[in-house]
């Protein structure tokens, strides 16, 4: 019966919230929650993420509590209202172990430029959370500092685990290309991100979405994760759909060694993690379903010559996805690193310590100050990848349109974001109809452009 309500519940705040009572939503959702949270935690935690509290209300605070205890729930999308409600919390558990201050900072990591004073506040005196506290801290990457809280036992056995997975990793060999190496010395020293376990993924067959974008994939997919990083998206992905062959190349021993952790961790089988540079993804032996390789390309010296070997590992008909940077979306990134540069900040933790120093300390509507924003901007690591990368392009439409066709790929689906889709008139593969909506709101790609292409052999 509770099970029954819970579901009913859900099914009128849907209706609720895409009228536009949000408030009204939530609080059936609540009611939900209370009857059956296995079943209502996640789509709470959905609505109840875009939403900024103005007072402080335990029943929000009890709810937030069972969502960040929840299997079903990615802790992390509630990292910014949970502090903003901590903040507004009387008696806010600087000296005593709250439950909800202790959730928060074990299971979040902090992305909220006001809960961040709270914290360097509250690592000069930790009292009854300083345990919890050093676990924020090493979250973090120590970017806003809490060195002195100590690195939690867990980390340091898990440090240990990954230097020597990182040993024993397979390779393609040595790095010929300078910006490669320069990529990777910096992802060896801040391997990014260092996330946590989200929940498991809705199992889907790949086979069946790689057909659906007309590509011919055999019976066994093979899917190879080209600049994998930290291991996120193999490890998804294998989650996804378990019967995937994933191959998962990255430069960093670093990040594949966190990768392989993880995997473990998870108990997922079916990702082979390989060192190497993509440009030499044709060293694997190997042809794919899938190639994947977001965010990668714009990072190299010549990203034709990395989209090029990663089509010369297609099978025919093979799919390949690709994200690449938005030249207008990323004006105010570039204007970070002209900051940066007169200002002489280097690519280390001090240099970027005293660039978010600046940052934190801009008026409102400064156009830095919209890098308060980004998640990216609250750990070491994300910083770093934001506005100190090694390498860095920037793409308009019509370029990639003439760089897909220059290694013989044909344009099967572009993924743009909900506000881009609300306001696009016309066919969703015609690229010069997409850039002449984004000449009229230069923002709408914050977040990459993102392509499904197929291999066309002719």
């Amino acid at each position: 019966m509770s099970a029954g309500e819970a579901e009913r519940l859900i099914g009128a705040a849907a209706q609720l919230a895409q009228g536009g009572d949000a408030g009204r939503a939530l609080q059936a959702l609540s009611r939900a929650l209370d009857l059956a949270p296995e079943i209502a935690a996640a789509p709470y935690a959905a609505l109840v993420s875009q939403i900024t509290p103005r007072g402080y209300f335990a029943k929000l605070d009890h709810d937030l509590r069972v969502c960040l205890a929840a299997e079903s729930v990615d802790p992390q999308t509630l990292a910014r209202v949970t502090a903003r409600l901590l903040l507004l919390k009387p008696d806010a558990g600087d000296g005593e172990a709250d439950p909800l201050w202790v959730a928060f900072l074990t299971r979040c990591i902090n992305v909220d430029a006001g809960m961040e004073a709270r914290l360097v506040a509250m690592a000069e005196a930790p009292g009854g959370l300083r345990e919890a506290l050093a676990a924020q801290a090493f979250a973090g990457e120590y970017v806003w500092g809490g060195e002195a809280l100590g690195v939690p036992a867990g980390a340091v056995a898990e440090l240990a685990e990954e230097q020597a997975l990182a040993g024993a990793l397979p390779s393609l060999g040595e790095l010929g290309d300078r910006v490669s190496a320069a990529v990777r010395a910096q992802y060896e020293a801040n391997p990014y991100p260092r996330w946590r376990a989200p929940p498991a993924p809705r199992r889907v067959l790949v086979r069946e979405l790689l057909r659906s974008m007309g590509g011919m994939p055999g019976e066994s997919v093979a899917v190879l994760i080209a600049g994998c990083g930290t291991g996120y998206e193999p490890i998804d992905l294998a989650r996804t759909d378990p019967s995937l062959s994933i191959t998962a190349l990255d430069l960093s021993r670093a990040s594949l060694a966190y990768g392989q952790r993880m995997a473990a961790a998870l108990g997922v089988g079916n990702v082979w993690f390989v060192a190497g540079d993509l440009l030499e993804a044709a060293r694997l032996g190997q042809r794919f379903d899938l190639v994947s390789s977001t965010g990668v390309l714009h990072h190299m010296a010549r990203p034709e010559e990395g989209l090029a070997a990663l089509v010369g590992v297609l099978r025919p008909g093979g799919l390949l996805r690709i994200a690449l940077y938005s030249e207008r979306a990323r004006g105010w990134v570039r204007a970070a690193h002209r900051v940066i540069a007169e200002r002489g900040w280097e690519a280390t933790a001090e240099g970027i310590r005293a660039f978010r120093a600046h940052v934190l300390a801009l008026p409102e509507g400064a156009e830095l100050a919209r890098l308060r924003e980004s998640d990216d901007f609250y750990t070491l690591s994300g910083c770093r990848d934001l506005c100190f990368h090694a390498q860095e392009h920037w793409y308009r439409l019509p370029q990639v349109a003439a760089m897909l066709r220059s290694v013989g790929l044909e344009l099967v689906r572009f993924d743009a974001p909900p506000e881009a889709m609300a306001l696009f008139r016309g066919d969703p593969l015609d690229l010069a109809a997409w850039d002449a909506l984004e000449e009229r709101h230069p923002l709408l790609f914050a977040g990459m452009y993102h392509f499904w292409c197929r291999r066309v052999d002719r």
